[in-house]
């Protein structure tokens, strides 16, 4: 629980642009060229720089930093979220930028300015907003051009999947992030976004929220067609069909219960492809896209 809560507090983990928070120092790199020295504090952050041709520039990531593998070779700060970075650690990297998640990494913002090092603050709830924070992220590094490359290949990507299963039916989909307690993703998430994209209803985007807790008796009421749970829960379909009065729900009965890879689903980030397109076949076998 403590794993997916944080991955959750990174992205889900977070990178819209327009409001993505900055927090610039002294030395705002915004201004004075591409930084040199970067400190990353989340996956999604690092698979970011990475595909914008970053990598060189990352002098540390945290231990959940593990994708493309080279980033392996990386020093580490640590965990990702306000119990387990350290401002001195982070400081001893000597980075001109911090990149971190809105609503994790606040905190660092009074250290770092009077260091006069730039923190940019994510905030992922959408493909859109994901796709943005790729373009921003090369423009602050100097890579715009290979990071336009990536956005502009993310975006065709994605337009395509979704014309391939625009005239199919939506089908419910009930998403779940944790089992214990139950936890979903909600119309704020960009898992949410995910799912519409790959020609899917998620029986959650009603709620205003990223991910909401929920009710075991709600997600039997709303009587999902498909069922998708990340493999890091542990989860398997007879645990499923053996939770009290899940086995009458549809997708159970239909054998439509699917479990993916949690690092692809729950990092926003270049990766959010593949993960649309293995939602969409899992929905659509039968659609060529």
């Amino acid at each position: 629980m403590k794993c997916i809560k944080k991955i959750l507090g990174a992205t889900l983990v977070l990178a819209l642009t327009c409001s993505a928070a900055f927090a610039f120092g002294a030395k705002d790199s915004s201004s004075s060229g591409k930084v040199e020295r970067i400190v990353s504090l989340a996956p999604a952050n690092s698979e970011i720089l990475c595909a914008v041709g970053a990598y060189d520039q990352i002098v540390a990531r945290t231990d959940f930093c593990d994708f493309p593998a080279e980033l392996s070779a990386k020093p580490s700060v640590g965990g990702f979220d306000g119990k387990t970075v350290s401002v001195e650690t982070i400081l001893a990297y000597r980075p001109d930028f911090v990149y971190g998640t809105s609503g994790m990494h606040d905190f660092l913002k009074p250290a770092l300015e009077a260091a006069g090092i730039t923190l940019y603050l994510s905030k992922a709830d959408s493909i859109e907003a994901v796709i943005a924070e790729v373009r921003t992220i090369g423009k602050l590094t100097g890579h715009a051009k290979e990071a336009e490359s990536v956005a502009s290949s993310m975006e065709k990507e994605i337009a395509a999947v979704k014309k391939a299963v625009s005239k199919e039916s939506k089908p419910t989909v009930y998403y779940e992030v944790w089992g214990n307690p139950y936890m979903t993703v909600g119309n704020t998430s960009f898992i949410n976004g995910i799912i519409q994209a790959a020609g899917g209803t998620n029986i959650f985007a009603s709620v205003e929220s990223d991910y909401p807790m929920i009710s075991e008796e709600s997600v039997i009421a709303q009587n999902p067609q498909f069922i998708i749970v990340p493999n890091m829960n542990g989860e398997t379909k007879k645990s499923i069909s053996d939770r009290r009065g899940w086995s009458s729900i549809q997708a159970v009965k239909d054998g439509n219960v699917f479990f993916i890879d949690s690092d692809v689903y729950s990092r926003p980030g270049p990766r959010l492809v593949e993960a649309v397109k293995n939602i969409a076949q899992i929905l659509h076998p039968t659609v060529k896209f």
